[in-house]
């Protein structure tokens, strides 16, 4: 497995495996850097905190429930990826008004953490 490249990831909320599409997104939320800028050049950088997340698109099925996934509070999602590596983004919320649009939801939840498991 030491050559495998992660392609495909398995999102789940408190256990419950999500019928998620390719190309799902895990950030840690660790600190972003930018250049501070003066008349002679660059001064330095200044740092800010940025918010740990889980966006994934989902296929919407019958048992799909909108109304469960616009109220996720304090849940724990699991991003796991085909080479084994497992990511626990801990208390999360869902982050964004829930649409379906062709038989998609796309999804985005942030938390208070983002660990590898």
């Amino acid at each position: 497995m030491a050559n495998q490249i992660t392609g495909r990831v398995f999102v789940s909320i408190n256990g419950k495996r999500l019928a998620s599409k390719e190309g799902g997104k895990l950030g840690f939320g660790t600190v972003e850097r930018e250049a501070v800028l003066g008349d002679s050049g660059v001064l330095g950088y200044s740092e800010k905190s940025t918010v740990p997340y889980v966006e994934c698109t989902i296929a919407h099925k019958s048992d799909t429930s909108l109304k469960e996934l616009q109220d996720t509070t304090d849940a724990s999602i699991t991003f796991e990826a085909d080479t084994g590596k497992v990511y626990m983004l801990r208390n999360a919320w869902n982050a964004k008004a829930i649409e379906l649009d062709k038989g998609e939801v796309a999804l985005r939840f942030e938390g208070m953490s983002a660990e590898e498991a």
